[in-house]
C-alpha cells in the first residue's frame, strides 16, 4: 500500500482516537467533580432592601436614614425586599483524578421553599487532592420569594442574614456541574445538595 494511502487512513483514525480521549477526559471531569466535597463557606457582599451590609454587624451599626429604609420595606404587605449575597464555597477533591468544570447550575432554598435558581458560568481547576473557593452571585427579592407568608416570617429570614433573626433558618443549595465537550455542554444528571443553617444559635 503507497505511503499516502496510509495517510488517508490513519490521519482520520488519529482524530478519532484522540477526539474519544478528549471527550472521556472531559467526562471523567464530571464524575471527578461529583466526588468533591463542598461546604458552605461564608456568606459576603450582602445588601438588603439596597443597604450595603457589608462591615455592618448589626441593626444598631445602621444610621438613621438606612434604618428608616429597612423597617419601612420590612412594614409594607406590598412592595419589594431585594436581596443579595456572595454565596462562597470550599471545594475539596478527594479523587485520585483532576477536576475540571466550567458551569453549575443552582436551585437555592431556604426552609423547604425555594427562592431562585441560576447558572453560573466558571472555569474551575481542581488538582487531585486539592482545594478551591466557588462562589456565587445570588440575587432575588424577599417578598417575592415569600409570597404568601406572614411579614414576621419574611423579617425573620431577613434578620438572619444579617445574624439577628430570632429563629434560624435551614438552607439548601443544590448544584449541578458541567463541563464544555466539543462545544457542548454537559451536565450531571444530579444535584449536589449543600446544607448549612442561617444563624444558628
Amino acid at each position: 500500500m503507497k505511503k499516502k494511502q496510509i495517510y488517508k487512513i490513519l490521519i482520520p483514525c488519529m482524530v478519532v482516537v484522540l477526539v474519544s480521549c478528549y471527550v472521556v477526559n472531559r467526562c471523567a471531569d464530571i464524575y471527578n467533580m461529583t466526588r468533591c466535597k463542598y461546604e458552605y463557606k461564608s456568606i459576603t457582599d450582602l445588601t438588603l432592601a439596597g443597604i450595603d451590609f457589608r462591615g455592618i454587624t448589626g441593626i444598631s451599626s445602621l444610621n438613621p436614614l438606612a434604618l428608616a429604609k429597612l423597617y419601612a420595606s420590612f412594614s409594607s404587605p406590598s412592595g419589594k425586599l431585594p436581596l443579595s449575597f456572595t454565596l462562597n464555597l470550599n471545594v475539596s477533591n478527594p479523587a485520585s483524578g483532576d477536576a475540571s468544570l466550567s458551569r453549575f447550575d443552582y436551585i437555592i432554598a431556604i426552609d423547604g421553599i425555594e427562592m431562585t435558581r441560576g447558572a453560573l458560568e466558571q472555569s474551575i481547576y481542581i488538582p487531585a487532592g486539592g482545594q478551591s473557593l466557588l462562589s456565587f452571585n445570588i440575587a432575588f427579592d424577599l417578598k417575592q420569594s415569600l409570597s404568601g407568608k406572614s411579614l414576621d416570617v419574611i423579617k425573620n429570614l431577613a434578620l438572619n442574614f444579617i445574624g439577628i433573626g430570632d429563629k434560624p433558618s435551614n438552607v439548601t443549595f443544590s448544584l449541578k456541574p458541567g463541563v464544555n465537550v466539543s462545544g457542548k455542554t454537559v451536565i450531571s444528571p444530579n444535584y449536589i445538595p449543600i446544607s448549612f443553617t442561617l444563624n444558628k444559635k
